[in-house]
Parts: C-alpha cells; structure tokens; sequence
C-alpha cells in the first residue's frame, strides 16, 4: 500500500469512528459505539501494522 493511499485509509478510519461516536452519543445507540470502536480498532492497528516492503541498506 503505498504512503499516500494508506494516509487516506487511516483518516477516513478515524473519521468514521469518530462519525459513529457522535451519533451514539447523540441517539444512545449501542451499535454506534460498537461500531465506533470497530473502525478505531481498525485505525490503530494500521497505524502501527509494520511495513513488509522495507530494504535495509
């Protein structure tokens, strides 16, 4: 995945959860919050997943 498209996936991710959180809090949804925590799950472990196209000189 290249640098950019993956930037693009991450902020669309916290984005997301961020969209869900608000609507639970507002609608005392359950499944918002669920799904909130889905996609920053998501986020975070893109964030950190480690890279397998790296060349060490």
């Amino acid at each position: 995945m290249t640098g950019i498209y993956r930037v693009v996936v991450l902020i669309a991710l916290i984005a997301l959860a961020l969209t869900c959180y608000l609507a639970g809090s507002q609608t005392g949804a359950v499944t918002f919050f669920v799904a909130g925590g889905l996609l920053e799950t998501a986020f975070w472990f893109g964030l950190f997943r480690k890279s397998t196209n790296r060349t060490i000189n």
